[in-house]
C-alpha cells in the first residue's frame, strides 16, 4: 500500500481573494491564515505560483520547465486567471503536498470558520494519480 500525500485547496470569493493577496484587514483573512501558522504551513494563490514558476521559468531559460508553456498559457488566459485567482493552497514550508494528519487539521480548522460566503469549498487532494487530472504531457 502506498501512502499518498494531501494537499488542501480553497476556493474563496473575490472580495476574500484580494484580501488574501493583499492586505489581509478582513477577519476571515487573518483566521485562514492563523489557522495556517498554527499547522506550519503558509497560504498561496495559484495564480501567484503559477506566475512566480513562469518568472522562475523565464529567468533561468523555460527549457529547463516541463510545464512552462502550458502554464504560461493558463495565467494569460483571462477566464482561467479568473478562476485561478480565488483557488489558494495551504503548503507546508516550500512543500504543496505533505502527511494527511496535517491536512486533515487545516481541513477541519477551516470548516469550523463562519465564513459566511466567501469560502465556497475546501477540498482535501491526495497525490494519488488515479484521483487527479495529471499535468500535459511535454511538447516535443
Amino acid at each position: 500500500m502506498t501512502d499518498w500525500l494531501y494537499q488542501i485547496r480553497i476556493k474563496v470569493s473575490d472580495k476574500l481573494s484580494e484580501d488574501l493577496r493583499g492586505m489581509h484587514e478582513l477577519e476571515l483573512s487573518q483566521a485562514i491564515n492563523r489557522i495556517a501558522n498554527e499547522n506550519g504551513s503558509r497560504v498561496v494563490c495559484t495564480f501567484d505560483a503559477f506566475a512566480e514558476y513562469c518568472e522562475e521559468a523565464e529567468k533561468n531559460g523555460i527549457e529547463h520547465y516541463e510545464l512552462y508553456h502550458w502554464t504560461k498559457s493558463t495565467i494569460e488566459n483571462p477566464e482561467k486567471k479568473s478562476k485561478h485567482l480565488k483557488s489558494f493552497a495551504f503548503y507546508e514550508g516550500d512543500n504543496q503536498v505533505y502527511n494527511k494528519e496535517l491536512a486533515v487539521s487545516i481541513q477541519q480548522s477551516l470548516k469550523r470558520l463562519d465564513s459566511g460566503n466567501d469560502i465556497l469549498e475546501i477540498n482535501l487532494i491526495d497525490s494519488n494519480p488515479a484521483n487527479n487530472p495529471q499535468p500535459p504531457k511535454p511538447t516535443t
